[in-house]
């Protein structure tokens, strides 16, 4: 969050589009200057937990794909990165919302950092690859737990 990361989660491009997406970068800017660089924790996290990297076989879950972005730290950044995944899907709305109150679970350290990251993750990507229509969709989702 203090950074741009290798071709992704860029500053830049939020601070140079509208008025909502400097505010982000702004917000994600200061939160991460207050946090440490790196994820707390020793659990195998994912990074890329989304519905397309699941595998499932009459409504049960037989395995995970595509670690190649895994690392070190909370494993509960994957629920987070999930919540962004279904984001772009036509999830269920039971499943929405299930998932919102497991992060509402979350210990603040735990969701506010893996947030932040999330909306940089997301809206750079947006503003630099997919439609304005789109960017407005992952900025609504980013200001759902900005504060």
């Amino acid at each position: 969050m203090r950074e741009d990361g290798p071709g992704y989660c860029l500053h830049e491009p939020l601070r140079q589009h509208i008025r909502r997406g400097a505010a982000l970068e702004h917000w994600i800017a200061a939160f991460g200057a207050d946090h440490p660089a790196r994820m707390v924790g020793h659990d195998a996290v994912h990074m890329d937990f989304h519905p397309g990297n699941i595998l499932a076989t009459d409504g049960s879950i037989t395995g995970i794909i595509d670690w190649d972005g895994a690392a070190r730290g909370d494993r509960r950044f994957d629920l987070v990165t999930l919540r962004f995944g279904i984001h772009s899907k036509d999830a269920e709305a039971r499943v929405t919302q299930h998932l919102d109150a497991v992060l509402d679970s979350l210990p603040e350290d735990i969701l506010r950092p893996a947030w932040a990251h999330m909306s940089l993750r997301m809206v750079d990507w947006a503003i630099r690859h997919f439609t304005p229509a789109d960017v407005e969709h992952w900025l609504d989702l980013a200001e759902q737990r900005v504060s």
